[in-house]
């Protein structure tokens, strides 16, 4: 069993080499957010603070990009970013300033916050295997992506505030933002779940998921990294329950159904597994792995003609 989501083992030869020796970088970032009416000052502050974080994510990611040298390989600015992110710390507690605007009830809310990265951190992310960082970086797309759509609908809900008329109209758009408050908050507890998953604090990385379901309990990818956690716990049921949420979800991630059939594996349900391996064949036709594990799932069952077909198959996919 090769690969479990984010979860490979590190192999091959030292990729990475800094140009400066191992040291502390300390980076600032400051922005602003505009608070609704309808928006509490204390997630108006978390708003203002995930700016500042960019802000300060940008700065490193230009001090790594510069000072990164790989061989025989390409560092792309997606995972930049993901590097970043991941060992970027705060050092210090944001400071905050609530400067009032002209119509009195509302504030533009200032976070800065100091940051810092360890180069040490740098040599041994990129000292991960490729298909490790591979799979953070995809992992960190999708949040992001989910956290783009929830700024599109907060600044969507403020344009349809500045014209709301009539006071059933502004009712319904205050519950909209309670609504988008919750998913905002359920996004940045899914940030520390992957952090700390990262880090490989497996306890605090599944609590932070649980935190983010109990704010949005759609969220395919808390499920999926949960569900992660649980294998790696020995928890192969939680898992599976947690990987059959996630596809309910995304029926067309291929890893959803590979990992499902390895906790499968490990309860020696082994025909289970051999359905999850052929979905997750059937999305991506040229995972050697899925066509591996699903042969030696054909040779517990005592059908070796499938077996022999699948283990042709990854060997000529380079297995």
């Amino acid at each position: 069993m090769k690969k479990f989501l984010a979860a490979f083992l590190a192999a091959g030869t030292l990729l990475f080499a800094s140009n400066v020796n191992a040291e502390i970088r300390v980076y600032e970032g400051t922005d602003e957010y505009i608070m609704s009416e309808f928006e509490t000052p204390d997630v108006a502050k978390q708003r203002a603070k995930q700016k500042a974080e960019r802000m300060a994510i940008e700065k490193a990611g230009v001090f790594i990009e510069s000072t990164t040298e790989v061989a025989n390989m390409m560092v792309t600015k997606d995972e930049i970013i993901t590097m970043t992110g991941g060992i970027l710390k705060l050092v210090e507690n944001p400071t905050y300033q609530m400067i009032p605007l002209e119509n009195g009830e509302t504030f533009r809310v200032r976070a800065t916050v100091k940051a810092q990265i360890d180069t040490d951190d740098i040599t041994k992310w990129l000292n991960r295997g490729a298909g490790e960082r591979s799979e953070i970086v995809k992992q960190n797309q999708e949040l992001q992506r989910a956290i783009d759509e929830q700024d599109r609908q907060i600044a969507e809900l403020k344009s349809k505030l500045a014209n709301a008329g009539s006071a059933q109209d502004r009712e319904k758009i205050s519950e909209q933002f309670a609504a988008e408050d919750k998913t905002f908050m359920a996004n940045q507890k899914l940030q520390d779940a992957l952090k700390f998953y990262y880090a490989g604090n497996l306890n605090g990385a599944m609590n932070a998921c649980t935190e983010s379901l109990s704010l949005n309990s759609n969220s395919t990818l808390a499920y999926s990294l949960r569900g992660t956690i649980y294998y790696q716990l020995g928890q192969y049921q939680n898992a599976i329950s947690d990987l059959s949420q996630a596809a309910a979800f995304n029926s067309s991630d291929e890893k959803i159904f590979y990992n499902r059939a390895l906790a499968h594996i490990k309860l020696q349900n082994y025909r289970a597994a051999v359905e999850d391996f052929t979905v997750a064949i059937q999305i991506n036709p040229n995972d050697a792995d899925a066509y591996y594990n699903r042969a030696l799932c054909w040779q517990r069952l005592g059908n070796f003609v499938q077996y022999n077909s699948d283990m042709a198959k990854a060997r000529s996919l380079g297995h």
